[in-house]
């Protein structure tokens, strides 16, 4: 094999060089350990040489050359160095030549650090000496706040200051030196060609010298425990558990590996603890591994290990529980979900064609209970795994164990285990596979989620459970909990579904027309309180009954323009008007016998809020009309006045007349008043008395006399009749038509 003497440039201007993903990150640990030792001062001693024109030799690079690309083996560091001295010393003089070939050295390790080196050659700075180069970049247009976080980036912005400390400023002659035939900044390199380099001799060559981590030294200590058939399974099978989620990444990320395969240990041996021992938060979130596992393993829990860890080896991740177990921070919920697969592979081994559908069976109860039970404190998680244990006896046979009454099931809403009984009966001793198949494909709705009873009751008869009946209710409701009527169609569904009758479940003290959040929380709070109310549940079913599963959107429109319009029925100021539902933030109201505030905040307790007459008024008379001398439409919501509509911009000499039109008490009244706070001239008080108006008379003291007076700043009218939005509209053409008498006035 033939090696020659290399310069970085003459590397670069013959190959591209492309540092390739399964590589370690650039840290500057691999030539030396620190870069404030002088023994180890790589960019001090390239200065000299540069400088002396001296002669300095890095050592050796190897790597794969294929179709003029080269992809290092060994050399990564020092490359990304001389890239990166090369950068500097050129700022304000690369050609379009010398950039080209530049920017042929790029990072395949992140998408971040390959678009990085682009764009600085591409991009660069503007120097300033007086500043770290480092923040010049970050302060730069081009660079992305998210690349403070690559690693890659990191130590590149690093080096860069380092080597702005040694050379000053960038130097064109230095430059010149680098690319010149007469660099003596040197190494040699040896291209492997007859070699298959795979990503196994890249992850052996880049963890050379790389110290025990914590887990490594944990390790270590743990498999002391096991037998010598599994200790070698730590490091090789069981390893690669874990080694197979950084497989499918871009870049083999090592510590990763290392800590996924950690927070395995750590999590489910918390839950192997609290299948014994109460725990209360703190507990729960400083759970020390390092110091419980021997308290924990005992020989019985190490066969329960293993036995997962075997099973694990070949379990397909469908639903991603083993995933989201292995998340820096999983919840309750997240715990469970896995904990319940982990209970599966120790009473009954890997998932095989044999027991796949036990395991299905399983898994099915399991997360309909623990998806639909609200389990946020300590005390419910180990009650829900103590459960979870318990129930495991019966693994192989669940639904013939939980259909008997006298096998209780705690740990859990005890409605939804109610549910789950029923509906294993309907699958051991009905149709099964047909009351199996429409029974699990309405569960897996993602807003449903397991919790379906509200259904099977729609579909009770006096004969029992009417399948048919279950399907066509499904079928409406899997498509009216559906993306579509969550997002499109102004609210149709909760229009129409008003027309039966107050659905509204109370909220925070509020109510809600009920939004289609997925959190447990949120449909606890939402649609489950329509599901489980007698009232509010049958008028969802007459809905049901009366739209076609076919044509659901022109069913609902046609409920909705068959109902009787009435402006004094709140619901019909929704039913009729579209967009009010919507403005209400969170389709939030608060409602008493005489006034509707629609939600404009969303804090649980909002205080900023519309009026509901008023709002419709605004929408329906004001928005998209003209009020000539009035050129500007409003509508004010306000968390400590009351919300009003209003029209303003009326200018008449030096005033500035606005009105607003509120609903309050059974009745509108309308304000006329200039928002400069004026007392109104004579003569537009006289007019708008002649309009009904009433002034609204303020007393001030007059200085120079020594007496009271009395101003007009404002004047009401009234507006009964309960809600009569064409009397309110007709009022204000009134006024704006007398402004003709009025004289000079300035439209």
């Amino acid at each position: 094999m033939e090696n020659k003497e290399f310069s970085f440039w003459n590397l670069i201007s013959e190959y591209t060089i492309e540092i390739p993903a399964i590589q370690r990150d650039y840290v500057q640990d691999r030539l030396y350990s620190d870069l404030q030792k002088a023994a180890c001062d790589i960019v001090g001693d390239m200065e000299k040489s540069l400088r002396s024109q001296t002669k300095i030799n890095l050592h050796f690079v190897y790597g794969k050359v294929d179709n003029q690309e080269l992809i290092p083996l060994d050399g990564q560091q020092r490359l990304t160095t001389l890239f990166l001295l090369h950068w500097f010393l050129s700022l304000g003089t690369l050609t379009e030549e010398n950039n080209k070939v530049l920017s042929k050295f790029t990072y395949e390790t992140r998408p971040s650090s390959e678009d990085f080196c682009l764009k600085l050659v591409k991009e660069s700075v503007k120097y300033n000496p007086e500043q770290k180069i480092s923040e010049q970049i970050i302060n730069a247009k081009w660079f992305f706040l998210s690349w403070k976080s690559d690693p890659t980036i990191k130590a590149m912005l690093k080096m860069l200051d380092v080597i702005q400390q040694k050379f000053t400023n960038p130097n064109e002659d230095l430059f010149n030196l680098l690319c010149s035939e007469n660099c003596p900044v040197i190494f040699h390199f040896l291209p492997l060609e007859q070699f298959k380099l795979d990503d196994e001799i890249y992850v052996k060559m880049n963890s050379r010298g790389k110290p025990l981590t914590d887990f490594e030294n944990f390790k270590a200590n743990f498999s002391v425990l096991f037998d010598q058939d599994n200790k070698s399974k730590l490091d090789n099978e069981w390893l690669d558990i874990f080694w197979k989620f950084e497989k499918d990444n871009l870049q083999i990320n090592l510590e990763e590996i290392d800590r996924k395969y950690l927070k395995f240990i750590e999590n489910i041996s918390l839950c192997f603890w609290v299948e014994n021992k109460d725990i209360n938060k703190i507990d729960k979130d400083n759970f020390a591994i390092f110091s419980r596992y021997k308290e924990i393993y005992s020989s019985e829990y190490l066969k329960t290990i293993s036995k997962i860890f075997d099973a694990l080896t070949t379990y397909k991740d469908a639903e991603k529980y083993f995933e989201e177990f292995l998340k820096p921070n999983p919840d309750y919920w997240e715990y469970l979900r896995f904990y319940a697969v982990a209970q599966f592979f120790i009473h009954c081994g890997d998932v095989n064609n044999t027991n796949f559908e036990a395991y299905n069976r399983w898994l099915r109860i399991c997360k309909n209970l623990i998806n639909n039970s609200l389990i946020q404190a300590p005390h419910e998680f180990y009650k829900a795994i103590r459960s979870i244990k318990n129930l495991a006896k019966n693994i192989e046979d669940i639904y013939g164990y939980i259909i008997i009454p006298e096998n209780k099931v705690l740990g859990f809403l005890q409605n939804q285990v109610e549910e789950e009984k029923i509906k294993a009966k309907l699958v051991l001793f009905g149709n099964s596979n047909k009351w199996r198949e429409v029974i699990e494909k309405t569960e897996n709705h993602s807003y449903f989620n397991g919790q379906i009873g509200f259904i099977l009751d729609y579909a009770k008869t006096n004969n029992g459970y009417d399948i048919d009946n279950f399907s066509g209710y499904s079928e409406k409701l899997n498509e009216l909990f559906g993306s579509e009527f969550q997002n499109k169609h102004y609210c149709l569904f909760q229009r129409a579904l008003l027309t039966f009758g107050d659905y509204l479940p109370a909220i925070s003290g509020h109510y809600t027309f009920c939004n289609f959040e997925n959190s447990l929380r949120a449909k606890m709070d939402n649609w489950r309180k329509v599901f489980s109310d007698d009232t509010k549940s049958s008028y969802l079913k007459q809905l049901l009954d009366n739209v076609d599963a076919d044509n659901l959107k022109d069913s609902l429109q046609q409920i909705v323009n068959d109902f009787q319009e009435n402006n004094t029925d709140w619901k019909s100021l929704f039913i009729k008007n579209v967009g009010i539902v919507e403005y209400c933030e969170n389709y939030q109201i608060d409602k008493t016998d005489k006034q509707i505030y629609l939600a404009r905040s969303n804090a649980n307790r909002w205080k900023r809020k519309a009026e509901l007459r008023s709002y419709v008024f605004y929408k329906t008379k004001l928005k998209e009309s003209e009020f000539n001398p009035f050129t500007n439409t409003f509508y004010w919501d306000s968390a400590d006045y009351e919300p009003c509509a209003g029209v303003d911009n009326w200018l008449y000499k030096n005033y500035h007349f606005a009105l607003d039109i509120r609903y309050l008490n059974d009745k509108f009244s309308l304000l006329f008043f200039d928002r400069n706070g004026r007392s109104l001239p004579n003569e537009v008080v006289k007019k708008l008395e002649d309009l009904g108006f009433i002034k609204n008379i303020e007393k001030i003291e007059d200085l120079d006399k020594d007496t009271e007076i009395e101003i007009t700043k404002s004047c009401t009218c009234l507006i009964d009749n309960n809600i009569d939005f064409t009397k309110v509209e007709n009022k204000i053409k009134e006024l704006v038509n007398a402004r003709n008498i009025l004289e000079n006035s300035q439209l």
